[in-house]
């Protein structure tokens, strides 16, 4: 039975790379109840928004331009009425759902067995050409109720300037041409996805259409040609985040139900399995979890890929603590991004959503000796900005004034008042929560609250002139942490996914048990823990299903106390892990103090500017420090570090000094190159390797022989200044460390911030003339 294929396929195929996805698009009815496979049908709020974004922006085009449209009642225009447009037998500019499907075959789905269904775009406009005025010009346009035009939705124009190729041959129109550009029309940057304004995004239709010829030359007859059936399905597929949104969702979460045998249960409910990982297993015959946790040897087996054999150790202990059901310590023996001692836990949840690129939630807690002291959640109403400003404030205001009153309290100590000092920290649940703070306060950099906040944000950290202090190790200052971050470095779970709260608080506290995040009805997500697109849309536009405020506000708080539980249990499980000499926790942060280097209440747009570049160099700082927190496998896995050297020689000539290593074979694949200014040569001591204040005191660099490679063999070549080199941090070194066990990393080297911070301060000085 000939099998239908349309646009909507190929942006399957690019959006999620799912062989099954798009075989089962291709199936009748009949066949996917033949499997069986039972496909959810239900319309989605991503889709409806979409359709009426689509209908808004049409409607406001066709008063401001001359549209045709398809009659009452209809989805798409005929096909006399497609050919009258195309022949230039209309006099509007722009066709709206235009139907572009040729009678007959098209050469690029020759041999798949496959025809052409119904293909709608849902704009064509057609004007003269200006580069040649004698022909005419067809420029096909998707409109999108987002806010990024992404490569799928470019494929899927490419796909609609094919088929309306084949239509032009077919119906013999020598006289227009398809632009060599599409066009995406999505929600405004300034705008909310209720409004009828767009913004046009061009693209080169070029590297598309490749894409598209590529997926249709090669991909799709072998997809095509999968057997599907009762009792057989020869598709391969990979169940990740993406597939929340996907219509044969259920069917597939059933091969890793937690019910299922681990001899049966496949593979993909690993977490942090890829796509190309879970072929290489099964090219390798592991094919379930049971089979994964018994893969000893699996980083050594023929054909496994880079990134498959760095990440063996740590998939086969997920694999086994799936098998067991139990919790695993992984191969890291600690984590320099929490520290072992939380006084004032300041906890914070961000919800996003991605239509109308805004808050959809914020919340804030802090937690003083096990106690909850305050608690202040906001739900913008609408996507507005000024409802996202008024929920940044609120929730900002309230955690500068608690670490207002922290620092206070820490002054009078610091002054000789009575009392204990306060260790405080922020913690959130997901990095990306981080992420969506940050572009958050970036949208509102105008408005006066916001600016003072990001400066108070700025004294998170230390001023520069007390780092170097001996009791005031760099990374003291780490300000927040995320605590998924710390799990998924220091266990394996018995979970699926390690970035959901709900499955990761209920593996370790019990399904049933007050501390584990149980979500509402509605509120429950496969990959997330997050606030649903379905859950945010229902609540901003008054669906008959209405999420209620206090609804969300209730999920929020559940969030909340789940993440106060796990650092409450991660602080305990490094307190009985300490009792053994063996610490997980080894951020060696002190009491919370705010830099003076800034006067919030005083700010000005240059104290903004500074405010950002300072913020700049301190993210660089902690990606670096993060990646430095790591054991010396991991970054040596992850070329980042040439680790295990042996000092072969070292010759002094005049200010420099010439070093030679030899490189064990394990190291000689790190992607570390002469031209790097910020590498040290440590002997992977924590102390010295995660100080900032001391790289300058081991920095090196890579040095190429003459006429030679960077790496010879097994050979590596670095120099140091000869003050580096005889300086007492590096001369202790040499000499406790003698020959063996020198590591080369990459840490990090700033030489703007200072010079524009001194630029900046001098302007707001109004020193210039």
């Amino acid at each position: 039975m000939a099998k239908g294929f349309s646009a909507s396929t190929i942006k399957s195929w690019f959006q999620y790379r799912c062989e099954r996805k798009v075989r089962y698009e291709l199936s009748t009815d009949v066949e996917l109840a033949a499997i069986p496979v039972v496909k959810d049908v239900r319309e989605r709020p991503w889709a409806v928004l979409g359709n009426q974004f689509e209908e808004r922006v049409v409607r406001r085009l066709g008063r401001q331009d001359k549209v045709l449209r398809p009659t009452i009642g209809d989805n798409a225009l005929s096909e006399a009425l497609s050919g009258a447009f195309l022949r230039g037998n209309r006099p509007e500019t722009y066709a709206a759902q235009i139907n572009l499907r040729p009678s007959g075959p098209v050469s690029f789905l020759r041999d798949t067995g496959l025809y052409l269904n119904r293909n709608l775009a849902d704009l064509v406009r057609r004007v003269r050409s200006r580069a040649r005025p004698e022909m005419f010009e067809l420029t096909i346009i998707d409109v999108k109720a987002t806010r990024r035009a992404t490569a799928f939705h470019k494929t899927q124009v490419a796909f609609y300037a094919r088929v309306l190729e084949a239509l032009l041959r077919e119906m013999g129109i020598g006289d227009t041409e398809i632009s060599r550009t599409g066009e995406i029309w999505r929600i405004r940057d300034d705008s909310s996805s209720d409004s009828d304004e767009w913004q046009v995004e061009e693209f080169a239709l070029d590297p598309y259409l490749r894409l598209v010829d590529d997926f249709c030359a090669n991909q799709l007859p072998e997809i095509a040609a999968k057997q599907v059936g009762a009792g057989v399905d020869r598709t391969f597929f990979h169940i990740y985040f993406k597939c929340e949104q996907c219509s044969f969702l259920e069917h597939c979460r059933s091969s890793i139900d937690e019910d299922l045998p681990v001899a049966t249960r496949d593979v993909s409910a690993v977490p942090g399995l890829t796509h190309e990982a879970k072929r290489s297993l099964h090219r390798l015959g592991v094919k379930s979890v049971q089979a994964l946790a018994g893969a000893e040897g699996l980083a050594q087996a023929p054909g496994v890929s880079w990134s498959l054999s760095r990440r063996a150790g740590l998939l086969i202990n997920r694999a086994t603590a799936l098998s067991t059901g139990s919790i695993r310590r992984t191969e890291e023996l600690h984590t320099y991004l929490m520290p072992p001692r939380i006084d004032t836990a300041l906890l914070l949840s961000i919800d996003h959503d991605p239509v109308d690129d805004r808050l959809a939630a914020i919340g804030y807690r802090r937690v003083e000796n096990g106690t909850t002291t305050r608690e202040l959640i906001r739900i913008p109403q609408t996507g507005q900005a000024r409802d996202e400003v008024a929920a940044i404030v609120d929730v900002l205001a309230a955690l500068i004034d608690d670490l207002t009153s922290i620092d206070a309290h820490n002054s009078s100590i610091d002054d000789g008042g009575d009392g204990d000092p306060i260790y405080s920290h922020i913690l959130f649940y997901e990095p990306s929560e981080v992420l969506n703070l940050q572009a958050a306060i970036g949208r509102h950099l105008e408005h006066e609250l916001i600016r003072t906040g990001l400066l108070h944000l700025v004294r998170l950290f230390p001023p520069d002139d007390i780092v170097p202090e001996p009791e005031f190790r760099g990374i003291h200052h780490l300000p927040a942490t995320a605590l998924r971050t710390i799990i998924e470095q220091l266990w394996a779970l018995p979970v699926a996914v390690a970035y959901d709260l709900r499955q990761v608080s209920q593996a370790i506290f019990g399904e049933s048990d007050q501390r584990a995040y149980r979500p509402a009805p509605g509120f429950e997500r496969p990959f997330s823990s997050l606030l649903s697109i379905d859950v945010i849309r229902d609540f901003r536009e008054n669906a008959e299903t209405k999420i209620q405020r206090t609804d969300i506000e209730h999920d929020v708080s559940q969030r909340l106390s789940s993440l106060e539980a796990l650092v409450r249990w991660a602080l305990e499980q490094n307190s009985q892990a300490a009792l053994h000499a063996a610490p997980l926790l080894r951020l060696a942060k002190r009491p919370f103090r705010f830099q003076a280097t800034f006067d919030p209440l005083n700010a000005v747009d240059l104290d903004v500017l500074l405010a950002c570049e300072l913020l700049e160099n301190r993210a660089g700082m902690l990606e670096a420090l993060i990646n430095l927190a790591r054991p010396a496998r991991r970054r040596r896995d992850a070329g980042k570090c040439f680790a295990n050297l042996y000092l072969r020689r070292f010759d002094r000539n005049g200010g420099k000094v010439f070093l030679q290593f030899d490189v064990p074979i394990e190291s000689q694949a790190a992607e570390l190159s002469a031209g790097e200014f910020d590498l040290i040569l440590t002997d992977d001591d924590a102390d010295n390797r995660l100080n900032p204040a001391l790289w300058q005191a081991l920095s090196c660099r890579i040095r190429p022989p003459a006429g030679s490679v960077t790496l010879n063999g097994s050979t590596l070549h670095l120099e140091m200044n000869r003050q580096v080199f005889d300086g007492p941090l590096f001369q202790g070194l040499l000499q406790t460390n003698r020959r063996d066990n020198w590591f080369v990393d990459k840490a990090f080297l700033d030489v703007n911030t200072d010079r524009a911070a001194q630029f900046l301060t001098y302007l707001s000085a109004g020193d210039v003339r």
